[in-house]
């Protein structure tokens, strides 16, 4: 319609916002073109190692280039890598590679995640703990959020998880534990539910001089607001999985990338349809928790136009957590290099 003309076409919002970009290591340096202006907006960028055991690999433009990396599968403090980085630049259009094995290796195969700060998806928030128990912690993210992972920089580092779905509880990223108790008295999130403006601290996250960094996805229900159609693009929410049967879980568009994890345990498990989700076939699958390369051993997700299928066999008759990000809408092409090549 002439009153949607203005609007940012909603596949060109996403793939502003979020790029899964496979890349080849070189062993030197390289600049990674993804179309997502972290110089300018900021943001996030979560890579990994495909074929090689290396660890996750996760550098934001709140701590900088040089602030170094965190990686997902362990508890090391942050790190910079000294004479082998991991990133030297975020760029307007994506982000400059350092020499650094387990991003760059020249023997390796990547994929990269890129999120890119933006209301109602994405935030990072940097501060220094103050020692109290239940601290208020601002951010910008506009909107009550989905899932936030909180890691600490300075020292043994937990990888904290909140998620909207399980109220009172929390997980480790870092591990495959089940999702514990956390009361106002366990010191993490301390009941926290959820507030458009803040998140809640507890001591546990909080240490006195302790530097953190927090990342924030948003949830979106009816109130996304991106695109013409003001669009839903992120959903964090649960399912009920079975061990003998299809569950099929109503996202309300069809994902692109899919992060779930089971509250009694087990992996967090990350696909996208980059690296391969066949219908029907062997889906290639990394865990945010484990250093291992890709897993191509079982068919877990099927994708559909309104959500996704997890395959029986892939859970027990418990809740699934997960994250969601839409994939861009396939607008209809003008010439034949845009679809083939």
């Amino acid at each position: 319609s002439e009153a949607s003309a203005s609007f940012t076409p909603l596949a060109e919002v996403i793939s502003g916002l979020f790029s899964t970009h496979l890349y080849d290591g070189n062993g030197g340096t390289q600049t990674i073109t993804n179309n997502i202006n972290l110089s300018g907006k900021g943001g996030l960028v979560w890579a990994k190692c495909r074929n090689i055991g290396y660890e996750h690999m996760l550098t934001d433009t709140a701590r900088g280039t040089s602030g170094g990396y965190l990686q997902s599968d362990n508890t090391s403090a942050e790190a910079t890598g000294g004479a082998s980085p991991a990133l030297t630049a975020f760029n307007s259009n994506g982000f400059t590679l350092g020499s650094r094995n387990e991003i760059n290796t020249g023997s390796g195969e990547f994929v990269s995640w890129t999120f890119r700060k933006e209301p109602k998806f994405f935030d990072i928030v940097t501060y220094t703990g103050d020692g109290n128990d239940g601290r208020t912690i601002s951010h910008s993210l506009g909107s009550t959020p989905g899932m936030i992972i909180v890691a600490r920089r300075d020292s043994t580092n937990y990888w904290r998880v909140w998620h909207r779905s399980q109220t009172g509880k929390y997980a480790n990223l870092y591990d495959s534990g089940a999702f514990a108790d956390d009361s106002s008295s366990s010191g993490v999130f301390n009941d926290y539910s959820g507030n458009s403006s803040t998140f809640t601290a507890g001591i546990n996250i909080n240490a006195s001089s302790a530097t953190y960094v927090a990342y924030l996805f948003a949830h979106n229900n009816n109130d996304g607001g991106f695109g013409p159609d003001s669009e839903d693009i992120i959903k964090c929410a649960s399912f009920t999985g079975n061990s003998s049967a299809d569950v099929t879980v109503d996202v309300g568009f069809e994902p692109q990338w899919l992060l779930t994890r089971r509250t009694g345990g087990g992996n967090w498990t990350i696909t996208d349809n980059m690296r391969g989700l066949a219908t029907g076939g062997i889906d290639n699958t990394l865990f945010a928790d484990t250093s291992g390369a890709e897993n191509t051993a079982a068919d877990r997700i099927d994708l559909t136009s309104t959500g996704f299928i997890q395959k029986s066999g892939q859970t027990q008759n418990e809740t699934v957590v997960y994250m969601a990000i839409r994939r861009p809408d396939q607008s209809t092409p003008t010439v034949a290099s845009e679809v083939f090549a």
